[in-house]
């Protein structure tokens, strides 16, 4: 009799973990796009305005720099005038608070004019686009500074004349000096060194942002300031 041959069983087969997609019970988790706060918006967009100008930044640009699709940007911000609207009443107000919060400390007047001035430089330190982005549209005086921010500046402008005014009355400032054009003066002595940049650290060896430079300028201004406007006792 003749011996049957059995078939060989197929290998055993190693069990391997699914490659493909996952079944319906485990599905995978989309991937969740940064949420950003409007703040946070608001701060990639003073830089990209400070580096590039108004004409010069589009919204492309800065949803690609925060990571959003365009279609979101302007959800947050319907246009780029509001964005930039946006962004120099940001920088206004911090400029305005400092004013009014050091002018209306307690104190004699000179030590009130000092806090006054070390906020300004101070402020204006700490943030190194708010000086040049306020200089470059008060220079283009385009319609967001006409239409949006334009009173604003006109409030600090008036309590800053209103405060050396108020050093007059009190015989603290030459009353022969015309406080309108002292402001001017202030105006060019708080804010250009820190909107030309470039050119101070070239000219002193040092960026108008780092900590040495803005000591040196708060007790430079400060001095300035008091030989420029007070009385000689």
């Amino acid at each position: 009799m003749s011996s049957v041959v059995r078939p060989s069983k197929p290998p055993r087969r190693e069990s391997v973990p699914p490659t493909g997609p996952r079944s319906s019970e485990t599905p995978i988790a989309p991937r969740k796009r940064k949420k950003l706060r409007k703040e946070e918006i608001v701060v990639e967009a003073t830089s990209l305005f400070a580096e590039r100008g108004y004409e010069g930044a589009s919204m492309g640009d800065l949803a690609e720099r925060v990571g959003l699709r365009k279609a979101s940007l302007f959800h947050h911000f319907p246009s780029k005038d509001v964005l930039y609207a946006t962004v120099l009443t940001h920088l206004l107000d911090n400029v305005k608070t400092a004013i009014l919060s050091a002018a209306q400390t307690e104190g004699s007047y000179s030590e009130r004019l000092d806090r006054l001035t070390d906020a300004i430089t101070t402020t204006l330190g700490a943030q190194p686009h708010t000086a040049r982005l306020l200089v470059r549209e008060a220079l283009d005086w385009g319609p967001v500074m006409r239409e949006h921010v334009g009173n604003t500046v006109k409030d600090i402008l008036a309590a800053a004349l209103e405060f050396a005014r108020e050093g007059q009355r009190e015989g603290l400032f030459d009353e022969k000096l015309d406080s309108t054009q002292l402001i001017v003066s202030l105006i060019g002595i708080h804010f250009m060194p820190f909107a030309i940049p470039e050119i101070i650290e070239h000219f002193t060896g040092s960026s108008p942002f780092v900590p040495e430079f803005i000591e040196q300028r708060r007790q430079a201004v400060r001095e300035q300031l008091q030989r420029l406007a007070t009385k000689a006792r």
